[in-house]
């Protein structure tokens, strides 16, 4: 997953900065803010609970076994908010992603494919703020579903996957270190006190199925707890670390997609070998 957000990031590095806020906002992911300046006044005590660490007060984040899947499918489900999101990391990095989110009326969703480092290919009837932010926007909230689902699986299961060999419950608390996601301009925080719940089975080719329950106090976009506030979130899918694909095939379908090199568009291609060829070989 960290090689995912690091991809991304250059593409915003590559667009001269990180995407405004108003294009993080566009997002409906509950618990999804901008990120707001850390402090500066270091001389204070104690670390900020919005950074992660290893103190009783620093935030958890994802990494490790459970963040470098293959593959991800994640359905989320909060109040008034339904999210669905599939993820594929290759051996190439030719990451593929979805994402479909229904937030009351408002409606998202489109799919994107990396070619190399600066190119990309995406389809999707949302309004972007920018072409150089475009990237950002569309990759932000997988990131952060995808995170959250790796983070709360492992520290429920407390072991790697391939040691998921027969159904299990699974739980996790925390009663002073938030849950932090991250993505190029935005954060996911969830407050504590925070439990979850859930279940986790291995399934065929690999595949691991999992069930989750997240109740947590919400925050402000500066890590601030919402007093008297309590959210539940649901994570339903299945996850991969096996069953890696070595590339995109070179007949992937992208007639009516849109082709991005470092920021500016490109003409259109039709397969992903020519996008490939558009990009400037491999």
């Amino acid at each position: 997953m960290f090689g995912l957000l690091a991809l991304v990031s250059s593409g915003a590095a590559l667009a001269q900065g990180l995407p405004p806020s108003s294009s993080a906002a566009s997002s409906g992911l509950p618990g999804a803010a901008p990120l707001a300046d850390l402090p500066t006044d270091h001389r204070l005590p104690g670390p900020d609970p919005r950074q992660c660490g290893a103190t009783r007060y620093s935030a958890l984040c994802a990494e490790g076994r459970w963040s470098d899947f293959a593959r991800m499918r994640v359905e989320m489900k909060a109040p008034g908010f339904v999210g669905v999101y599939s993820m594929e990391q290759p051996e190439n990095r030719d990451v593929h992603t979805t994402y479909s989110e229904t937030h009351g009326k408002k409606r998202r969703g489109g799919e994107v494919v990396f070619v190399n480092e600066d190119t990309f290919a995406y389809r999707s009837r949302d309004k972007f703020a920018a072409t150089e932010t475009t990237l950002d926007e569309l990759m932000s909230s997988p990131i952060l579903v995808t995170q959250l689902a790796s983070l709360l699986l492992d520290l429920g299961a407390l072991v790697g996957p391939a040691e998921i060999t027969e159904p299990r419950a699974i739980t996790a608390r925390n009663a002073t270190q938030y849950l932090r996601t991250e993505a190029p301009g935005m954060a996911a925080l969830f407050g504590p006190p925070w439990e979850m719940t859930g279940s986790v089975r291995p399934g065929e080719n690999g595949d691991l199925s999992f069930r989750l329950r997240l109740s947590h106090r919400p925050v402000d976009g500066r890590g601030r707890l919402q007093a008297g506030k309590r959210d539940v979130i649901e994570l339903i899918g299945t996850v991969n670390h096996t069953d890696r694909r070595k590339r995109m095939s070179d007949t992937f379908d992208l007639v009516g997609w849109k082709l991005v090199k470092a920021g500016n568009e490109l003409e259109p291609v039709k397969t992903m070998e020519e996008a490939r060829q558009a990009a400037g070989g491999r």
